[in-house]
């Protein structure tokens, strides 16, 4: 059944861009399954037809990272119109899957309009925090794309003011063996000691990765801003686990998610519950996991096979890696105790976050793994497709009871048919089933 929607004077105030939609779909109940027919019935109507263009903009913004200097990327697509809800303006504060960057949220690896366009053609504010590292800032047109740097080449890339590429000798190359990501890789790269990239990938912390993401959010969005929005935050795929404790810095109204993984230690425990253990063990320290070709094709094994070598194609525009956001993803603790002590031991680190102890920096490395407690209260609305390669429903519904303490109400529903992506027939059914839960009052504030 339907959550209950706004009744009486506070429906009155809901925009007309509610007020023309009377679809006969549902929202499923909680733990339900929303169904083909219905998945058909959104994609043949025109629930939530476009009303309004939007404006794009991107930012870099500097901010100081464990010694280091590094640069958080920011993209905001402004809708001319807004869309409001109660008097207060929709904002959707978004990070990126594991082998994306933001401008995955612009346009599908189909060529067609990302999820990102979708929103802000319905007037929500759409606002992408590209996770350090993953933006190219040598991209002949600063398009931050990565088509020019072969793809086993491929390492982070932190600050704008960077003046020359990686070159080879500053990193090596091994087979990656046995990952806690379902997905594989072939290889993975690791930084030579004594190297800059070593020094910056010893400082880009999970507390470095969040604290990029607070700088770019507040670059963008004001306090006075926020205050007068309905604020929400989504992290796609691995972008998830980094959402969560943002919240700690910039407290959201709610998540509102797609595919988005929880925070590492719940991920774990689904994992755990299925026999996985080996999570916590895993050596991924500085490492860079490349994301190739039999990575793309797990997540493709239902596409048409004449438009796969095109989609790769555009794919390779973008990062194709992750970093330190499988230690994060994946709580693998070792690798996490590793990070805190190689910054411990490093010599560019501030003197007096050496004096704060070592126990103040592994513990806020490990908090970025685990709910805390600015969640409390939150309302998350979770979803993803039955066809989902990495977060099945029973890991789900583990992560979602390790999670009951520290948040508040929260739903987990499928979508029949749909798998672990974003492309553009799943962009055009998520962003209506997100509209109607926004309308039906999921995210409102308690009088």
């Amino acid at each position: 059944m339907p959550y209950k929607s706004i009744a009486g004077a506070a429906a009155a105030a809901l925009s007309a861009f509610y007020m023309t939609t009377a679809a006969a779909w549902t929202l499923p109940a909680d733990k339900g399954t929303l169904p083909q027919a219905q998945v058909e019935e959104i994609l043949a109507g025109k629930d939530y037809p476009e009303t309004s263009q939007f404006t794009k903009k991107i930012t870099y913004v500097d901010y100081p990272a464990n010694g280091m200097t590094f640069t958080q990327v920011v993209m905001r697509l402004e809708p001319a119109k807004p869309l409001m809800h109660n008097g207060r303006k929709v904002v959707l504060v978004a990070t990126e899957e594991g082998s994306s960057s933001a401008n995955g949220f612009i346009e599908t690896d189909e060529g067609k309009e990302g999820i990102g366009v979708w929103l802000a053609k319905r007037g929500i504010t759409f606002i992408a925090l590209t996770r350090v590292g993953r933006w190219n800032f040598f991209a002949p047109d600063r398009s931050g794309t990565w088509e020019t740097i072969p793809l086993d080449e491929r390492m982070p890339i932190f600050s704008q003011h960077q003046k020359a590429y990686w070159s080879k000798d500053d990193y090596t190359i091994q087979p990656a063996g046995n990952t806690a990501s379902k997905s594989g890789s072939e290889y993975v790269r690791f930084p030579k000691p004594g190297t800059q990239l070593f020094n910056e990938m010893v400082a880009a912390t999970p507390v470095a990765m969040v604290d990029g993401l607070e700088a770019g959010l507040r670059s963008t969005l004001s306090d006075q801003e926020r205050r007068k929005s309905m604020v929400l935050y989504w992290g796609f795929s691995t972008g998830g686990a980094l959402m969560w404790p943002l919240a700690e810095r910039v407290r959201p109204d709610g998540y509102l998610n797609w595919g988005s993984s929880p925070p590492g230690v719940a991920y774990y425990y689904g994992a755990a519950q299925a026999g996985r253990w080996d999570w916590p063990y895993e050596k991924s320290a500085l490492r860079v996991r490349g994301r190739g070709r039999a990575d793309f094709e797990f997540y493709n094994k239902r596409a048409d096979p004449a438009e796969k070598d095109a989609r790769w194609a555009r794919d390779l525009k973008e990062p194709r890696f992750k970093e330190v956001e499988d230690p994060i993803m994946f709580y693998n603790a070792g690798a996490l105790s590793e990070l805190a002590l190689r910054l411990y031991m490093a010599p560019f680190v501030p003197a007096k976050m050496k004096q704060a102890g070592f126990n103040k920096m592994l513990n806020d490395i490990l908090a970025t793994s685990m709910p805390g407690p600015a969640l409390k209260g939150l309302p998350v609305w979770d979803m993803n497709g039955t066809y989902d390669e990495v977060y099945p429903v029973d890991w789900m519904e583990a992560a979602r009871t390790m999670m009951a303490p520290y948040i508040g109400k929260h739903v987990l529903i499928r979508i029949e048919g749909f798998n672990h992506s974003i492309v553009n027939r799943q962009v055009r059914v998520i962003g209506p089933v997100w509209l109607r839960a926004i309308q039906q009052g999921y995210f409102d504030r308690k009088s």
